[in-house]
């Protein structure tokens, strides 16, 4: 039988601003080693690579940039569009070094980044022009039609929860026996990711569950995945373990839902790295849930190795808070605050997301809300709000937008701010991330 190769790709990103906030390609190093447990040689090559000489000891890093020309779509914009990663060119070379795989995965991240994978798709074409192509991700999941338009080069389309047809065309187009096909949402089943195609890793994200218990009008994790799927917690610590054992002491946890029913899993997880013989570094750039931090819960935290304790509150308006999901209130939120500190968290380490740019919302409200969460002594985040499409939100107001936000998805991008109107304009963001910066300006120097 012929040694078959297939190649993963995650693709480089044009944007106006990007940082790799622990950013790696997860559900395409899972596939990569399912398909590696059947047989079947692996390599990769991650457009998206990083200053190394910038890398901060939490383990983030500036992508490498370059000024780009925009896209006719984008040529009214003022900002400057760049691309994040590697240059084209160095992209090609690449590929023209390696051996003729069977097969190439590329995988998608945001739906506004698509015209890099598409790129990605066009030279990977060129270089293997008979070779079976793949597109996967979160861009194809969210935005199908389209992607079955942009990415016409490819011999496949997945959306995340068709991995049944993913392994189908392995079988029938390589072809290719896959004895072994487990359910993504079987963790007990699935290899670790494939973090050893690196040379080198700074960090592992370690996913816990899938889903989350709320619906948020704003977010597509349940549209993505719409039953909550757990971990056991003795698995996770494994992996840590494994991990370790490869000299990684950094680990994300991007959960949407990671406290819940935390008496089952959070906790008992906790404790089980608490227990093990070395210390991690741990980090939650999704945040938790404030309406379920506990005194035990906090403790817990600041032992297993948070460093960072990331939290959501997203507004201070009631009736906002209520409308967009209302998992939290100030009184969890303070309740929240008062745990984390009377564990031993210093309140500089504690960061607090609060979401601006909401169809219809007022910029004196994100105001009020940087200054309630200063007066508290912790940094504040603002999160400007990416329409998603099939969430709630997105759909009702979707016409509004200033941008056609469901006919290109490279609109949805926040940085373009699609829901500005009279009551929270340009001018009215820039200066309330500027009044964020200086609140946070002002606890940097206190701490």
């Amino acid at each position: 039988m012929k040694h078959l190769k297939t190649l993963l790709i995650n693709p480089y990103i044009y944007d106006f601003s990007a940082y790799s906030y622990w950013s790696t390609p997860l559900g395409l190093l899972y596939i990569g080693s399912i398909l590696r447990k059947n047989g079947i040689e692996i390599s990769l090559i991650d457009c998206l690579k990083v200053d190394e000489n910038k890398r901060k000891e939490d383990g983030r890093a500036p992508f490498l940039k370059e000024k780009v020309d925009k896209p006719q779509s984008l040529k009214d914009i003022r900002k400057r569009l760049k691309r994040y990663g590697i240059s084209k060119k160095a992209l090609t070379e690449e590929l023209s070094l390696l051996d003729q795989p069977d097969m190439i995965l590329i995988t998608s991240i945001m739906t506004y980044w698509y015209s890099g994978v598409k790129e990605v798709l066009d030279i990977t074409r060129d270089v293997f022009p008979d070779k079976k192509i793949v597109i996967g991700g979160i861009y194809p999941s969210l935005c199908y039609e389209h992607a079955l338009k942009e990415m016409s080069k490819a011999d496949c389309i997945v959306k995340n929860n068709e991995i049944d047809n993913f392994y189908s065309f392995v079988e029938r187009e390589l072809p290719a026996s896959l004895p072994y096909k487990p359910d993504p949402y079987d963790f007990d089943a699935l290899p670790y990711p494939c973090f050893d195609l690196y040379d080198y890793i700074p960090f592992v994200p370690l996913l816990t569950s899938y889903g989350c218990i709320y619906k948020c009008t704003y977010c597509a994790t349940p549209y993505m995945h719409p039953n909550m799927v757990r971990r056991k917690p003795e698995s996770t610590a494994d992996e840590i373990r494994f991990w370790h054992d490869h000299g990684v002491n950094r680990f994300v946890i991007y959960d949407d839902s990671f406290l819940s029913k935390m008496d089952r899993f959070a906790k008992p997880l906790l404790k089980y790295i608490i227990e093990l013989p070395f210390s991690v570094k741990i980090y939650n750039p999704n945040a938790l849930n404030a309406a379920m931090v506990d005194e035990e819960l906090a403790f817990l935290l600041l032992k297993a190795g948070f460093k960072d304790i990331r939290i959501g509150l997203e507004t201070v308006n009631p009736l906002l808070q209520k409308s967009t999901g209302g998992k939290v209130s100030l009184k969890t939120f303070e309740n929240a605050l008062n745990c984390l500190t009377g564990a031993g968290f210093s309140a500089d380490k504690i960061s607090i997301y609060i979401l601006a740019g909401l169809p219809f919302q007022k910029w004196e409200d994100v105001i009020t809300a940087i200054d309630y969460i200063a007066d508290f002594g912790v940094r504040v985040h603002i999160a400007e709000y990416t329409p998603i499409p099939h969430t709630p939100m997105f759909d009702e107001f979707k016409s509004f937008a200033r941008f056609p936000i469901a006919d290109n998805p490279v609109y949805q991008n926040n940085a373009l701010f699609p829901f500005v109107w009279q009551g929270f304009t340009d001018e009215n963001m820039s200066f309330v991330k500027r009044y964020a910066k200086g609140k946070n300006g002002n606890i940097d120097k206190i701490g």
